[in-house]
């Protein structure tokens, strides 16, 4: 035979280059492990229990026909760019209370230029927090 004696094709077994892989791998672990966060460093605000905090949002609504409704109580009239009763209301409630939110929900017939109308009103009063919700019509 050419290649030598008691050569079978058998190759040996190579530990070197299966040591290098798992010092590899283990130096990978021991990097990644360290950039991980536990749970405790994880800064969570839990919700709370119904504090003073929780404020009951003032909802106003627009019907079809353009009549403007603040907590289901109908205000100014259907005609007419301002809405000085629910300015009025709404800086009551905004001057001691700025936080308070609001949520409009105007009826899916409603024209646009009736809920800009209300935008108007919400922005003289200084309403900061506001929504627009979806109407069940």
């Amino acid at each position: 035979m050419a290649g030598g004696s008691g050569s079978d094709g058998e190759f040996g077994l190579q530990i070197a280059p299966m040591l290098d892989v798992l010092f590899v791998l283990l130096l990978f672990f021991m990097v990644c492990g360290g950039a991980q966060k536990h749970e405790a460093s994880i800064s969570t605000q839990l919700p709370g229990n119904g504090t003073a905090d929780a404020k009951i949002p003032i909802r106003i609504s627009i019907d079809i026909d353009g009549q403007v409704s603040c907590q289901s109580a109908p205000v100014d009239g259907t005609t007419g760019d301002d809405l000085p009763e629910l300015t009025g209301r709404l800086q009551t409630v905004m001057q001691s209370n700025p936080a308070q939110p609001v949520i409009i929900t105007p009826s899916p017939s409603t024209k646009h230029q009736r809920v800009v109308d209300v935008l108007n009103a919400c922005a003289a009063a200084g309403v900061k927090n506001l929504a627009f919700g979806s109407s069940s019509e």
